[in-house]
């Protein structure tokens, strides 16, 4: 069960960040594309976590790959860091 939700939130998750590269959803919030590519890289991350589960790879195999799909998800979490997904949105009205 674990699996298919890691799985489909890693959908999910690369479904947002392709909607941020093309300009909708949160890229009012984002201030550059790393953003995007930083929830891509998260998604994908959970995605081959997900996916290795439910393909049934053998242990070892799996462990190294959800080592992989670790990393994805870290370098996710830095881009979007470094893109300003996390930054307070500031309306264009506010003192400016």
């Amino acid at each position: 069960m674990s699996a298919w939700i890691m799985l489909g939130s890693g959908c999910f998750i690369v479904i947002l960040g392709v909607l941020t590269l093309n300009g909708r959803g949160t890229a009012a919030y984002a201030r550059s594309p790393k953003a995007g590519w930083g929830s891509i890289a998260m998604g994908g991350g959970f995605v081959l976590d997900g996916g290795t589960k439910l393909l049934g790879f053998p242990p070892e195999a799996a462990w190294v790959l959800s080592i992989a799909a670790l990393g994805l998800v870290l370098l996710g979490v830095v881009l979007q860091a470094r893109g300003g997904a996390f930054t307070k949105a500031r309306r264009a009205g506010d003192g400016d």
